[in-house]
């Protein structure tokens, strides 16, 4: 866990009142209360993300939220293809040749 002084020490384009709108508006999910906030991983690599889309590339807060969303989706279809290739992979011989076959057939209808 990485609390809000690492957090913007961390990443020096970052200030308290960015952290504080994106917790605001759903785009962070810190534990505890705003003295003690703490960061998973994934909420410090957002940050960053968050960061580059605000300061580097120019984004406003609207836009800023249809990336994050576009990028969850992204990472939840990963994960969904993920278990699904291990769901075929656990079938027996017969169906895994039978869903190459179709997808090979899907594929080329294109």
């Amino acid at each position: 866990m990485t609390t809000l002084d690492e957090l913007l020490r961390e990443h020096r384009r970052l200030t308290a009142v960015h952290v504080e709108r994106w917790v605001a508006r759903g785009l962070l999910h810190p534990a505890g209360s705003v003295e003690t906030w703490s960061f998973e991983q994934i909420d410090v690599a957002r940050a960053r993300l968050l960061a580059e889309l605000v300061d580097e590339l120019g984004f406003d807060d609207d836009s800023v939220e249809t990336v994050v969303a576009l990028v969850d989706q992204v990472h939840t279809l990963r994960r969904q293809l993920d278990l699904l290739g291990h769901a075929i992979g656990e079938q027996p011989a017969a169906t895994r040749e039978a869903i190459a076959q179709a997808l090979a057939r899907l594929t080329a209808r294109g």
